[in-house]
């Protein structure tokens, strides 16, 4: 895989309450070129994951136990539990994190999806998943507050399947492409997106992609896209903004268009729904 479109550091920090050990939620990736960048006697109060993309290294235990770790290994951080990372300074280090509130990880492993015996472990890593990391990233970047909890489950899907907890049948695999379609046409905020793209990222040509989509959904791609994009609409709608800057903030080229689109989905124009709320 290429991972030359990576950033140095390409991640984002939320939390969920005020308590950042009990509700942190993060994630992204990070390039470690340099020695300096291994982390020696590390403890977090939460709980941590990564999956090394790229490069090779050490993760030394509390007792001092050595463990080769490589592209493809996922790597935990667990809570209270100190430990050492140290990279290769080859310049070829990549990882992609996720950060979970201490109460996730304990109903987690409760329920035995995650496996703390081994804090290093081989995974078998595919494009698919590194498209659904991006995915998480940019969802988490820019959900609102209300809507961490869920971003914060699909956080813990993503984390179960790096643990092989959850084996896809045909049909959980064709559930899984169209909940990231529906991730991916939902997270856009411009009313010119190409469905198609959506089609694209989960290896499908576009019929078939909306036949399965209409199904799992009961609406079409582009009716699905136009109602998450009011649900955006409402949202800034009732924050205060003008309609105006709601309209061009979702790439409608003027007011006209956007009450037109507003009006014939809610049922009424946005002015009248404000005054409603």
């Amino acid at each position: 895989m290429n991972y030359d479109g990576i950033k140095e550091n390409d991640v984002v920090y939320r939390c969920i309450g005020d308590d950042f050990n009990q509700g942190i939620m993060s994630c992204g990736f990070m390039r470690k070129r340099t020695a300096d960048r291994s982390q020696y006697d590390f403890m977090i109060g939460y709980y941590s994951c990564f999956v090394i993309l790229q490069g090779s290294g050490r993760f030394i235990s509390k007792d001092g136990t050595v463990i080769p770790m490589q592209a493809g290994d996922l790597v935990q951080r667990l809570p209270e539990r100190m430990h050492s990372t140290e990279i290769e300074p080859d310049g070829e280090w990549i990882e992609f994190y996720i950060s979970v509130g201490y109460p996730v990880y304990h109903y987690l492993k409760t329920l035995g999806m995650i496996n703390s015996d081994q804090e290093v472990r081989a995974t078998r890593l595919t494009s698919d998943l590194v498209l659904d990391f991006a995915a998480l990233l940019n969802t988490l970047k820019g959900a609102a507050d209300d809507r961490l909890p869920y971003v914060l489950m699909r956080a813990q899907e993503l984390m179960i399947r790096l643990h092989g907890s959850v084996p896809y049948t045909q049909k959980e695999d064709n559930e899984h492409k169209i909940a990231k379609a529906c991730q991916l046409i939902g997270g856009s905020n411009d009313i010119h997106y190409d469905r198609k793209e959506a089609a694209a990222a989960i290896n499908m040509g576009y019929e078939n992609f909306r036949k399965l989509f209409k199904a799992s959904t009961g609406v079409s791609p582009q009716r699905y896209h136009i109602e998450q994009l009011m649900k955006q609409a409402k949202m800034m709608l009732l924050s205060g903004l003008p309609i105006k800057q709601v309209a061009l903030s979702l790439g409608y080229g003027d007011i006209y268009s956007f009450t037109k689109q507003f009006s014939k989905s809610e049922g009424m124009p946005p002015g009248r729904y404000i005054r409603c709320r």
